[in-house]
């Protein structure tokens, strides 16, 4: 790759790494390359005499370079994406989903390896000038973008009623298995924005795409979980929010439990056990699938103990099934 880095030095020990015959510093030390397909990171480390280490170092400090170049474009992209959700007048539907989003499993983001331009090996100090491609890099995540396009389109497909209609509760099945391809979109994008300054549009660039993620949004917001019947209908409503599930009493899904509960004491402290299974009904009492969890709750107050146990089991039930409503099992 062409970097327009020119060494100011003569004798060369290794690959990358020279032996300056002045002190003058290569040019790319206080000015490093700057060019929209590519970011550059300058890392600097003490010279020993190992020197493989000392740019190992300075390798990784130029990495950092750049990462903190990558955060500072996400924090500014978040910062504008914060005031658009805003300014839309629509914050309950968009913390519905974003809600169910982050519930989803989906892998870390990692940053793409860098390379290693130029060394450069100075009395006391070493450098080293890092690269990341940013075509490339976009050029694939577009691409992943449009496989999961693909499949948002052919789990919809099998949808009862035409785009853009209101949801209908037999198809409740085939709006949850859309989630966790919304959430990867989501996540997707985000590592887009990391690499691409004009990213913003890309995420609802598809009118369809969006329209089903508006139907789908509707969906989790119509299709309500009636916790009337379990031990704990407060914890189970409150776990619900939490994965963008919501909960109402005339509902497509109706909620059952049988928990136990057991506690003991030591030390002036409350141990508060909880264990039991959750049930979930259709609208019309056939049972889809049960989920065994427990909570623990501990605290000096008994009281607080048993919450706390309650709304532990309530949360790991809940995150059962909403695996098993989106087919993350």
């Amino acid at each position: 790759m062409e970097t327009n880095v020119k060494d100011d030095t003569t004798m060369a020990v290794t690959p990358n790494l020279v032996t300056p015959a002045t002190d003058k510093l290569p040019h790319w030390i206080l000015s490093p390359p700057q060019d929209s397909s590519h970011l550059y990171g300058v890392g600097s480390a003490p010279r020993i005499d190992n020197i493989a280490l000392s740019f190992a170092q300075a390798e990784q400090n130029g990495n950092a370079q750049i990462a903190q170049q990558l955060r500072t474009q996400v924090s500014q992209i978040n910062t504008q994406n914060t005031q658009v959700s805003n300014a839309t007048g629509q914050p309950e539907q968009v913390t519905r989903i974003q809600s169910a989003y982050t519930q989803v499993k989906t892998p870390p983001i990692e940053l793409e390896q860098t390379v290693n331009e130029a060394r450069f090996a100075g009395k006391d100090v070493v450098y080293a000038l890092q690269s990341l491609n940013r075509d490339r890099i976009v050029a694939k995540l577009k691409l992943t973008m449009q496989d999961i396009d693909e499949a948002i389109q052919q789990q919809a497909s099998r949808l009862s009623s035409k785009p853009g209609a209101a949801p209908r509760e037999q198809d409740w099945r085939t709006y949850m298995r859309l989630i966790p391809l919304f959430a990867k979109r989501k996540t997707t994008h985000d590592k887009l924005a990391l690499y691409d300054q004009h990213v913003g549009s890309f995420l609802h660039s598809d009118p369809a795409i969006s329209s089903l993620e508006t139907q789908t949004n509707k969906a989790l917001s119509e299709f309500g979980f009636n916790t009337t019947n379990t031990s704990f209908p407060q914890a189970l409503n409150s776990a619900l929010s939490t994965f963008g599930l919501t909960p109402k009493v005339h509902s497509t899904f109706q909620l059952t439990s049988q928990t136990r509960q057991h506690s003991q004491t030591q030390d002036g402290r409350f141990y508060v056990f909880e264990e039991g299974t959750l049930s979930l009904l259709d609208s019309t009492g056939n049972q889809l699938g049960t989920w065994t969890a427990n909570g623990r709750g501990i605290s000096t107050n008994k009281d607080s103990a048993i919450q706390q146990a309650q709304a532990d089991w309530s949360s790991e039930a809940i995150q059962a099934m909403f695996h098993w409503l989106t087919g993350q099992q």
